[in-house]
C-alpha cells in the first residue's frame, strides 16, 4: 500500500461521457449552471436580469431576430402568426407602421419559415412559405408597327411600299431631265409621295391606323390589326428600308423615328452580340427627335409581385419602423429568353444574405445575387454584354439533389448548405457573373432546422443523430486549403438533444449557445478556446432556466446574451453579462435570475406593522425560489449589505419583508452543480503518448482539495455508495482573515480541504452552490492509498 496524490490541473474541460478512464482529468460528469473560463477558472453561470414584459400571453413559436444598429440602437423583432413588434434590449416597444398590412406575416411557424438579414437600417424578413410570383404587369404596350425609311436618294429609281395589300410606288426623275436641279430626289420629297399615297389608298385615321412622316422617315401602326409590309427599290433594295419587329443590325435603324418604337435586333456573325432590342426615346421638343436606348420586348411580364418577395423592416429617422413589401425594380431589357426573371420566380426563397454588397438569396439550388450595390434589382442592366456588377443567378451542380437552404459568409466566401453537400461560393477577387463558381466542399449530414453559425474562422452546423444531435466544426485547413468539419461533440455523443432551432454565437466569449425543441428551458453550452492554431478548451455543460421558462429566442450583443423567454404569465426579455470580472453594487455578481431591484418594482413600508411590502412586475411561477438580497440602503435599511431578508408570499407576486427594506436585488435563486467524474491514477503510456489510467488496483481516496478564487459560498457533498450523503460547505468567512469585516459581503481565495474515505468508483463527488454568492474553482487535488498486487514493469 501507497500514498499517492494526484493533481487535476483545472475543471474548465465540461462534461465527457466517455467511460472515465478515457476522460481528461479536467472533465466531469455533469456541469450544469457552470461557466468555463480560462481566466476565471469554472465559475457559476451570470444570472439572467430581467428587462421587460413585452405579452401578457404566452408564445410557443415565435421567430426572434436581434438588429445591432451600432452600439447605442439595438433592437430585438417578434414576428408571430400575422404580427410583428420591436422592443429595444430595455423592453420599450417601438412604434411599427404597417402601410401596407401584416398578410406576408402568416404563419403556423413562425420560428421555422421566418428568415433574415439586417443591413444597415434595412432589415430583410422572408417567409419560406410564400412562392415568389410574377404581377401581370408586361413591357410597356406597342401596337402593330413599323418603319418605312426612305435610306438613300437615287436618280430613275422605283420606290415601292407596300402596307396591308395596299401597294405604292414612286419614280425619281432622270438625270440632267426637266428637273435637273434633283428637288425629287430627296428622301423627304420621296417619304411624302409614298405617305400620300398610303392615306389616298385607306391607310389612314379613318381605318384605324396611324400614320405619320418626319423628315424621310414614315411611321405606320394599327392597335387592333395585324397588317403585312414590304418594300422594294430598283437599286438592289438598298434606298428604302423596312423597320418592322426585327432587324439584321443596329445600322440598319434611321437616326429618326416616333417615341417608343421598339424592333428586335438580331446581331450578325461578325459581331459578339446577341439578339436584343432598342427602343426609340424621344425628345421633349420633338417626337421625332431622339435617340435609340436598349430595351425590352413590348407586352411580355416585366415585374416580380413584391407582395410575394421579402419584405423590409425599415428604421425610421424618427426612431419608428415600417414594414412593407419594397418596390423591386422591373425587368428592362431584353425578353424573356434573352433576360429571364431570377431563378426564385415560381419557387420559395429559402434564406437571405448579404455578401460583398450584393443582397443574395437561395432558392431551389440556385443562388441568386443582386446588382452590386443596387439591393433591390435582380435582372441585368443589358443584354448586349455582361457588367461586372450585374445580378448574379448561378446553381450548385452536384449528383445529389443539392436544395440549398443557408449561407454563411465564411473566410472571404459563401458557404453553402444544402442536407447533404456543403458548397463554397469562390474567392475570387471579385463577385462578378464572369469570374462567381460553385464547389463542392465537403459531403456532411445537415440538420437545417437550425441555420449554421460563423464564429471567427470557423462555421458550426448540426447533425441529427437519433434522438440526440451532434454538432460540427467546419474550417480550412490553411496549410493544405482542404476543408473540413470535425465532430466537436464526439465525446458527448447523447447530451444535445435533437430537433434544434437555434444556434447562437459570441466570438468575443468564443461560446456556441444552443437551443433544442426538446427542451426548450436549458441551454447547451459549447466553450472553447484556441490558441497558436491549437485548440486548448473543448467544454460541453448546460444552463438551466427558471422553472417554466420556454426560451423562444436568444442573440448574443457582443458580450451579452439577449434571451426571449415565455412563460404561462407572459413573454420577457431577459439579458446575461458574459464579460470577464463583472460585479455589481456588492462588489460581487449577484447570482439570481430575473433578477429585480427596488427601480424594477413597487415598494411600500407599512410603518404600522413595521413591514415592507415588495411587489414585483410578475406572478411567480410554481417551482422558483426567491431570495431578497439588500445593498446598501443608508442608515434607516434594518439589514445590512449582502444580507438575504426574510419574507412572507402573498398574492402572487407580493413580497413582505419585516423592518425596512429600501435597496435590494431580487430573483429566482438556482443551483450550480459540478460533479467530478471517477478519480483514476494514471501512469505514462508508453511510447511517450501522454497519460493512461490504470485499470488494475485498488484506490481508496482519502480526501481532496479545491482552489478557489472570490468565492463567497459553496458546498462540497461527497456520497459513498450505499452511504449517507456528508456535506462540506464553505461559507466564505475564514477565521483571522483581513478580509472578513462586518457589514462586507463574504469573498475568499485559497484551499477547501474535505475528506472523501471511499472507494474511487464507490463514491459519488459533486460541489454545488445554490446562494446567490459568486464561487470560482481553480484546480483541485486528491490523496489515496494505492495498492496493486503486482509490480508494473
Amino acid at each position: 500500500m501507497s500514498l499517492v496524490s494526484t493533481t487535476i490541473p483545472n475543471l474548465i474541460n465540461g462534461v465527457s461521457q466517455q467511460p472515465y478512464a478515457l476522460r481528461l482529468a479536467s472533465q466531469c460528469e455533469e456541469q450544469v449552471n457552470g461557466h468555463s473560463s480560462v481566466v476565471e477558472g469554472l465559475q457559476k453561470r451570470p444570472p439572467t436580469r430581467h428587462a421587460a414584459k413585452i405579452a401578457n400571453t404566452p408564445l410557443s413559436n415565435a421567430f426572434i431576430h436581434t438588429i445591432n444598429r451600432d452600439q447605442s440602437e439595438q433592437y430585438t423583432v417578434v414576428i408571430t402568426n400575422g404580427d410583428l413588434k420591436v422592443y429595444d434590449l430595455n423592453g420599450v416597444e417601438k412604434t411599427v407602421n404597417f402601410p401596407e398590412g401584416k398578410g406576408y406575416l402568416a404563419s403556423f411557424a413562425p420560428d421555422q419559415e421566418f428568415t433574415t438579414v439586417t443591413v444597415a437600417d434595412f432589415t430583410f424578413i422572408v417567409n419560406k412559405s410564400f412562392t415568389v410570383t410574377t404581377t401581370e404587369q408586361n413591357t410597356p404596350y406597342r401596337p402593330n408597327e413599323c418603319l418605312i425609311w426612305i435610306k438613300a436618294p437615287y436618280y430613275a429609281t422605283n420606290y415601292n411600299a407596300t402596307v396591308a395589300g395596299q401597294a405604292v410606288g414612286y419614280t425619281t426623275e432622270l438625270a440632267g431631265g426637266q428637273n435637273a436641279t434633283g428637288n425629287t430626289v430627296k428622301t423627304d420629297h420621296i417619304a411624302q409621295q409614298l405617305e400620300n399615297q398610303l392615306v389616298s389608298k385607306g391607310i389612314n385615321a379613318g381605318n384605324g391606323y396611324i400614320i405619320q412622316r418626319q423628315g424621310s422617315v414614315i411611321y405606320v401602326a394599327h392597335h387592333v390589326n395585324q397588317f403585312d409590309a414590304a418594300v422594294s427599290d430598283s437599286q438592289g433594295d438598298t434606298a428604302i428600308k423596312l423597320i418592322y419587329g426585327t432587324v439584321q443590325r443596329f445600322s440598319d435603324l434611321p437616326a429618326k423615328a416616333i417615341d417608343g418604337f421598339t424592333c428586335r435586333v438580331r446581331g450578325s456573325s461578325d459581331t459578339d452580340l446577341d439578339d436584343f432590342y432598342v427602343t426609340y426615346e424621344a425628345t421633349p421638343q420633338s417626337p421625332f427627335g431622339g435617340v435609340w436606348k436598349e430595351g425590352a420586348k413590348p407586352n411580355e411580364k416585366n415585374q416580380i409581385w413584391k407582395a410575394t418577395m421579402p419584405h423590409t423592416l425599415v428604421r425610421e429617422a424618427n426612431g419608428t419602423f415600417t414594414f412593407k413589401p419594397h418596390d423591386w425594380d422591373d425587368r428592362k431589357v431584353g425578353d424573356l429568353e434573352s433576360c429571364p426573371h431570377p431563378s426564385f420566380v415560381g419557387k420559395q426563397i429559402n434564406d437571405v444574405f448579404f455578401h460583398r454588397n450584393r443582397l443574395g438569396v437561395l432558392s431551389d439550388e440556385n443562388v441568386i445575387f443582386s446588382e452590386a450595390g443596387e439591393f433591390f434589382n435582380f435582372y441585368p442592366t443589358s443584354v448586349m454584354q455582361t457588367i461586372d456588377t450585374d445580378a448574379i443567378d448561378v446553381a450548385a451542380s452536384h449528383t445529389k439533389v443539392s436544395i440549398l437552404k443557408a449561407a454563411v459568409p465564411f473566410n472571404e466566401s459563401l458557404l453553402l448548405f444544402s442536407e447533404q453537400t456543403q458548397f463554397t461560393l469562390g474567392r475570387a477577387e471579385l463577385l462578378t457573373p464572369k469570374s462567381v463558381a460553385i464547389n463542392q466542399s465537403t459531403e456532411f449530414n445537415c440538420d437545417l432546422r437550425v441555420k449554421p453559425v460563423g464564429v471567427g474562422s470557423n462555421v458550426y452546423f448540426a447533425q441529427r443523430r437519433g434522438q440526440h444531435s451532434s454538432i460540427r466544426e467546419f474550417f480550412v485547413n490553411n496549410d493544405t486549403n482542404s476543408a473540413d468539419a470535425t465532430d466537436v461533440t464526439s465525446h458527448v455523443p447523447s447530451y444535445v438533444p435533437k430537433d434544434i432551432v437555434k444556434m447562437a454565437a459570441s466570438s468575443s466569449e468564443d461560446l456556441l449557445a444552443i437551443l433544442s425543441a426538446q427542451d426548450r428551458g436549458t441551454i447547451y453550452v459549447y466553450r472553447f478556446y484556441w490558441s497558436n492554431g491549437q485548440k486548448m478548451q473543448s467544454a460541453w455543460y448546460k444552463w438551466s432556466m427558471p422553472a417554466g421558462s420556454s426560451v423562444l429566442g436568444m442573440e448574443f450583443v457582443e458580450s451579452e446574451l439577449v434571451l426571449v423567454i415565455s412563460r404561462t404569465d407572459g413573454v420577457y426579455i431577459e439579458r446575461m453579462d458574459l464579460a470577464p470580472a463583472t460585479t455589481d453594487d456588492l462588489g460581487v455578481p449577484v447570482h439570481l435570475d430575473r433578477r429585480l431591484t427596488e427601480a424594477n418594482c413597487t415598494v411600500s413600508y407599512n410603518a404600522g406593522a413595521n413591514t415592507t411590502t415588495i411587489t414585483i412586475p410578475w406572478i411567480a411561477q410554481a417551482g422558483e425560489t426567491y431570495q431578497i438580497v439588500a445593498h446598501d440602503g443608508g442608515p434607516n435599511q434594518t439589514y445590512k449589505a449582502g444580507v438575504v431578508a426574510p419574507y412572507s408570499f402573498q398574492n402572487g407576486n407580493q413580497f413582505v419583508v419585516p423592518g425596512v427594506i429600501t435597496a435590494f436585488y431580487i430573483g429566482v435563486s438556482y443551483t450550480f452543480r459540478y460533479k467530478f467524474s471517477t478519480l483514476v491514477v494514471r501512469e505514462q503510456a508508453q511510447g511517450g503518448g501522454g497519460l493512461q489510467a490504470i485499470g488494475d488496483g485498488r484506490v481508496q481516496v482519502r480526501g481532496m482539495s479545491l482552489g478557489y478564487s472570490a468565492t463567497g459560498y459553496f458546498k462540497v457533498n461527497v456520497t459513498p455508495t450505499g452511504r449517507s450523503t456528508y456535506t462540506y460547505p464553505f461559507s466564505g468567512r475564514i477565521l483571522g482573515s483581513s478580509n472578513v469585516a462586518i457589514g462586507d459581503v463574504p469573498k475568499e481565495t485559497g484551499i477547501f480541504r474535505f475528506p472523501v474515505v471511499a472507494k474511487n468508483d464507490q463514491v459519488s463527488i459533486e460541489i454545488v452552490n445554490d446562494s446567490y454568492l459568486p464561487s470560482s474553482f481553480l484546480s483541485g487535488e486528491w490523496e489515496a492509498y494505492f495498492v496493486l498486487r503486482s509490480r508494473r514493469i
